[in-house]
């Protein structure tokens, strides 16, 4: 009997001891898994900034080229067009295939 009541003290342990190290495995592993997405998380953030800061050079760069004062600088000083002269009939045609 006495054999018998050790053999089950030690099951009990050894039990015991796996459940102990069950749980501190899954702590450890949930600690981590919140350390990377923390890590990824800041990744993300500072390519969130990049692309704003992308994005507010392209727009700025979009009203630069929209920009009517440039537009009819380049037409009139790079192309040659001329101002119609008052009274002058100006045809635009259309080209549906467009």
């Amino acid at each position: 009997m006495n054999s018998k009541g050790r053999s089950l003290a030690d099951f009990r342990l050894a039990i015991l001891a796996f459940f102990i190290f069950l749980v501190l495995f899954i702590y450890s592993s949930l600690n981590l898994k919140n350390v990377d997405l923390g890590y990824r998380q800041h990744e993300l953030l500072l390519a969130e900034k990049t692309l704003r800061l992308e994005i507010d050079s392209l727009q700025a760069r979009r009203a630069e080229l929209l920009n009517l004062e440039r537009m009819e600088k380049i037409v009139v000083e790079k192309l040659g067009y001329q101002y119609p002269e008052a009274g002058q009939i100006i045809k635009v045609i259309v080209d549906d295939n467009e």
